[in-house]
């Protein structure tokens, strides 16, 4: 199943975009739309966590720099900002450096994360966005994201292993949709200073998506319930809320639940005739 990459307005005047992170899973998703709008991308990856398998589609692109390196280094940072016209700030660490460079060069940054209580400090032309959930293309199951691994795990017909009770509940997100809402914040001035989370608009528990994932895949695999320790145990400190987004931007989610997983039973490799027709959509 393939779903247009953004829907998002275009930005007017083309510019120059340092993306931290920008060889990972939703950063080289953001390089690719940041591209087809016709503006210039520096990346900025240590390739730690990121692959430059996921730039292939962007690296002929002449709009296109690679630079291999961390987000940690201050002053390397500091000299790609003063080069950019914005900065995003997808990398897993470097929040202070690049914060700071963004700052100091007076670019505007958008920091995105999956964390609720990261970049909330920060001052100056920032804008934070919370992650939840997301899922598609590139993502790797060994990350341990969860639709991924399940969907491999049914296609293979193994046990679907589930954490805990598996009543800890998803807001999964097409990072289609991800990019889309990134980009309408980009191109949004009245986002500065603000934070939002980008979230799907369905809330399914582990154990309900695993049964989805079997259901659709036509899977023989079974649920495998594995006990952790309370240590470990996901604590919800802030419940999601994609409606401050949706207000300023007019942003909504265009792949449900079912696109989500059909589309990851196909990247695992399945052909157990996965259903994916619009009326099967939520």
């Amino acid at each position: 199943m393939s779903a247009p990459l953004t829907t998002a307005p275009s930005m007017t005047a083309p510019l120059t975009y340092l993306v931290t992170g920008g060889a990972g899973f939703v950063g080289s998703h953001l390089t690719d739309a940041l591209l087809a709008e016709g503006h210039t991308v520096v990346v900025l990856d240590d390739l730690s966590t990121g692959d430059r398998a996921n730039l292939a589609a962007a690296w002929p692109n002449p709009r296109l720099r690679f630079v291999r390196g961390s987000a940690l280094d201050a002053r390397l940072v500091a000299e790609l900002a003063g080069r950019c016209d914005a900065v995003v700030h997808l990398a897993t660490e470097g929040d202070r450096a690049v914060a700071e460079a963004a700052r100091q060069h007076g670019r505007r940054l958008l920091l995105a994360s999956a964390s609720e209580e990261r970049g909330e400090s920060h001052d100056g032309d920032v804008t934070v966005v919370h992650l939840y959930d997301t899922v598609g293309p590139r993502q790797s199951p060994a990350r341990g994201a969860v639709v991924p691994r399940l969907a491999e795990r049914a296609v293979a017909g193994l046990p679907l292993t589930i954490h805990g009770d598996g009543t800890r509940r998803l807001r999964c997100t097409h990072v289609a949709d991800t990019v889309d809402a990134l980009l309408r914040l980009l191109a949004e001035p009245a986002a500065v200073g603000r934070a939002f989370d980008v979230c799907g608009t369905q809330e399914t528990a582990v154990a309900d998506l695993a049964g989805v994932i079997v259901e659709r895949s036509g899977s023989p695999s079974p649920l495998r319930f594995v006990p952790c320790e309370a240590a470990y145990e996901e604590v919800e400190s802030h419940r999601p809320d994609a409606a401050p987004l949706r207000e300023l931007t007019g942003w909504e989610p265009a792949l449900g639940l079912l696109d989500i997983v059909d589309a990851a039973l196909v990247d695992a490799g399945g052909a157990f005739g996965v259903v994916t027709t619009a009326e099967a959509r939520v």
